[in-house]
């Protein structure tokens, strides 16, 4: 429960009453019953967050549910006197701008990609196959467009239906039709073993054609 800082209210059982010096600019009195503005909700749940995963969560969940952007957080932000962590929850929101819109598309970009030198995919990159719209999450091309390398980043951690295996399987098929690879990753992969994902996705793009070097990060085993 959200309270002005000068009210002084006993909160009913099972409710925290947290008191806002903020209070008329976080409130949208149009609605019934008033209550926080989404954008000041997602920003304190992310701020308050005890883990950094938590943080890019609650940022890239609002940003790709389409309830709010980057751009319109970054705003608020820049309004916000007090934040305990105001550098992550810019730093997360400019790489969610660029495309990443899950905890997952974010540590691979960040821990897999950009930490070791794996040139920079398109996020978010889409596509019309078998007359379906679509946006793969990751793709790797050469300038001169020989060769195409696709990653699927997969979230999920319940058992896959029927249905979406058979999306999967169908999206990897056009995929190849057009002479384009992909790779599928999950957790373990991309926040378990970010180096040694990023050294095979490296040799991957170099047998398609890519001639950098994946470079060494602290982490990197000997």
């Amino acid at each position: 429960m959200l309270v002005a800082h000068h009210r002084r209210v006993a909160a009913p059982a099972g409710v925290i009453a947290r008191r806002s010096r903020r209070f008329d600019e976080q409130v949208s009195w149009n609605l019934s019953p008033p209550r926080m503005t989404y954008d000041d909700t997602v920003i304190e749940i992310a701020d308050t967050a005890e883990r950094e995963l938590d943080l890019i969560a609650a940022l890239a969940d609002a940003c790709g549910g389409r309830r709010t952007t980057a751009a319109r957080l970054r705003a608020r932000i820049d309004t916000i006197p007090r934040l305990h962590r105001r550098a992550l929850l810019t730093s997360v929101l400019d790489d969610v701008a660029v495309g990443t819109c899950s905890v997952l598309e974010h540590r691979y970009l960040t821990d897999v990609e950009r930490r070791h030198g794996l040139p920079r995919g398109t996020r978010q990159d889409r596509v019309v196959r078998s007359d379906r719209r679509m946006f793969r999450d990751v793709v790797y091309r050469d300038p001169r467009r020989s060769w195409v390398q696709v990653v699927e980043l997969d979230g999920r951690l319940d058992h896959d239906s029927a249905t979406a295996r058979d999306r999967d399987m169908e999206r990897d098929l056009d995929a190849a039709i057009e002479r384009e690879h992909t790779v599928r990753l999950g957790y373990g992969q991309v926040l378990g073993r970010p180096c040694r994902t990023a050294a095979k996705i490296g040799r991957l793009l170099n047998l398609r054609g890519w001639n950098g070097t994946v470079q060494r990060c602290p982490d990197c085993p000997d």
